[in-house]
């Protein structure tokens, strides 16, 4: 093994005397494998970016897991309320990997100003609100307490009904208990924008108050609990648990089970990047494998010499195995210190932007760990070998006395 050694590092120490034949090829070979690497660390970084960064804009503005009376559970709205909702409520404190609970009601309505009207979903909320939704849509200027009579619209109901803070506007419900519907008067108070533009032209925020005065409920009813959770990694195996510690008839529903388009949607992220990983992969072993096999008819002599010498056919594919590995690893260094380089100015500076009404976020998001990189690095140099043992093999065919050949 010492002489294998010995051999790789005269020759790699040489590289830059390499002939006019394989020097080109050799370059590509590397130039594959960077930007293969480069390739496969953008469609990684982006890719998972998008998937977390989405989730969590929807966690932010419904929670991890709805907890809400069985009439609502096909449904967005809850005209149906929770009994006993402070019980459940303690119940639903207690469970571990809770971070935040908070008591809503969804009931459809429509807005009035002096333009124009609209539909739209009131979202009924309490001082149980999580904050967290400030931190992904609200603008804190542009915001304010809410009290009873107080709305947050979406910056875009705002430009559409032209409604500026400061503004009342009538908010109209329909009711089973009279013909006409009700009317309520709210002060404008806040904008806000998610990027969805489903909820930004659909969803008012106001006080649950306003909702159980609309119908009648008392203060221990409420439309549905959404929870917050630590760890959302699994969010089905929880929903279930969660039902189970429950005592009483209620429906248990998880984002990804509310909306679904949407989830469905990001997971083909995962099959394209998959795609991207497998198709770089091959390219780049396959232009290291026609480098590797002009360095083996470029070397020829070399075989013959070393097999007279005595040297295995398995020692000498070690050699050019070492050959073959240092050419990936001088193109894993470059991929990743351009890739990373990349990535680290689309996470500083948000340069690349995108179509928030198409992709949910007004700019690329970018995901990347420690581990992910190693991994990533770590795959790419063993299929490259895997594939590298192939052409290796032909030194077994070459025979001494045909290598040593002096043509006259």
């Amino acid at each position: 093994m010492r002489f294998t050694w010995f051999i790789a590092r005269r020759i790699i120490g040489q590289r830059s005397h390499r002939s006019n034949v394989s020097g080109p090829i050799i370059t590509i070979g590397i130039i594959a494998i960077a930007l293969g690497v480069i390739t496969m660390l953008i469609a990684i970084g982006t890719g998972v970016g998008l998937q977390q960064k989405i989730g969590q804009k929807v966690a932010a503005f419904s929670g991890h897991i709805r907890v809400t009376t069985l009439d609502n559970s096909q449904r967005q709205e809850t005209l149906k309320p929770l009994q006993n909702a402070q019980t459940i409520q303690t119940s639903l404190q207690q469970q571990a990997n809770l971070s935040a609970v908070q008591s809503v009601a969804y009931v459809p309505g429509v807005i009035l100003s002096q333009n124009a009207f609209d539909g739209i979903v009131f979202k009924g909320i309490d001082d149980s609100f999580n904050p967290e939704f400030f931190t992904f849509f609200a603008d804190s200027e542009k915001a304010s307490a809410l009290g009873v009579q107080d709305i947050w619209i979406s910056t875009e109901l705002a430009k559409k009904l032209s409604l500026v803070i400061g503004d009342r506007v009538p908010l109209y419900f329909a009711s089973e208990e009279t013909t006409m519907p009700k009317r309520r008067s709210c002060n404008v108070v806040g904008l806000f924008t998610t990027g969805f533009l489903d909820y930004d032209n659909t969803y008012v925020l106001g006080h649950l108050d306003v909702v159980r005065s609309l119908y009648g409920w008392d203060n221990n009813q409420v439309g549905a609990f959404e929870l917050f959770l630590s760890d959302s990694s699994d969010l089905s195996t929880q929903s279930d648990a969660l039902y189970d510690s429950i005592d009483a008839l209620v429906d248990v529903q998880h984002i990804e089970e509310q909306f679904p388009e949407i989830f469905n949607w990001i997971r083909l992220f995962g099959t394209n990047i998959s795609l991207i990983i497998i198709i770089m992969i091959i390219v780049g072993g396959v232009n290291m494998i026609t480098a590797l096999l002009v360095l083996i008819l470029e070397q020829t002599q070399l075989i013959g010499i070393t097999r007279v010498m005595g040297a295995s056919v398995r020692s000498l594919q070690q050699l050019f195995l070492i050959q073959g590995g240092y050419l990936i690893g001088v193109g894993l260094f470059w991929g990743n210190f351009i890739g990373l380089g990349l990535l680290f100015i689309q996470k500083q500076t948000g340069v690349i932007s995108l179509d928030p009404a198409t992709y949910y976020v007004s700019q690329v998001p970018v995901y990347m760990d420690v581990t992910t990189v190693m991994w990533l690095n770590g795959l790419t140099l063993l299929i490259c070998l895997a594939l590298l043992v192939l052409p290796s093999l032909i030194i077994a065919r070459i025979a001494p006395t045909q290598a040593l050949k002096i043509n006259p």
